[in-house]
């Protein structure tokens, strides 16, 4: 009991000095730690994607379509540019483009994105969401649909100009390939349509200038 006691006493001595410490902080240190953003930045990022789930589904012209569930534990990855410019210190929006790399097809991502950064200082939570296109190269362009979202940490140096960031999302991809169709059949080709779709998780990180 009277180590229970001497730890308690410990233990009140121990908060209270942490308490102050932080509140001897200067001023010229506070504001070193808080943020202050405007106008224009740019950042690049990379992403390795852990694909759970897949689905294709193919359409002949008057017939019914036919659905496919394809993979659960599949591997991709992204590299992105973006462009935001800060509404104020907690919102940004921006483009990205990029290329993302499956294990079947590159796609291009082109989207719009928007960032709300938490609090006032330097190293904080945000959230991000993306909404867009994508183009696949594939007998000429092909266009699709994606989206994106999730939470990250910014990390920034009270001296430095450079901030990383590390982000976790999900992501769902929908692509519209050319279908690979080989021997004769009743129907044209050009009547059948394929669409692929699947859904991530990813894990990123980024650098911003």
């Amino acid at each position: 009991m009277k180590r229970f006691l001497l730890l308690i006493v410990a233990a009140t001595m121990i908060l209270p000095s942490n308490a102050e410490a932080k509140r001897r902080e200067t001023p010229e240190e506070i504001e070193q730690k808080t943020r202050h953003y405007a106008g224009w930045e740019w950042s690049v990022s990379a992403r390795a994607n852990f694909i759970f789930y897949e689905l294709e589904r193919s359409k002949i012209v008057g017939e019914d379509a036919v659905r496919a569930y394809k993979t659960q534990s599949k591997f991709g990855g992204s590299a992105m540019v973006n462009v935001g410019y800060f509404l104020n210190n907690h919102w940004k929006i921006g483009a990205e483009l990029g290329a993302q790399i499956q294990y079947n097809h590159t796609v291009v991502p082109l989207y719009a994105s928007v960032h709300y950064y938490y609090g006032k200082r330097k190293n904080c939570l945000f959230n991000f969401v993306n909404l867009g296109t994508n183009i696949l190269f594939d007998k000429g362009l092909r266009f699709g649909s994606t989206c994106a979202g999730g939470v990250g940490y910014r990390i920034q140096s009270p001296t430095a100009r450079h901030k990383f960031d590390i982000m976790l999302g999900y992501q769902a991809l929908l692509t519209n390939p050319r279908p690979k169709i080989e021997g004769s059949f009743s129907f044209d080709k050009r009547d059948v349509n394929l669409k692929e779709f699947n859904q991530s998780i990813f894990i990123g990180l980024g650098i911003s200038f």
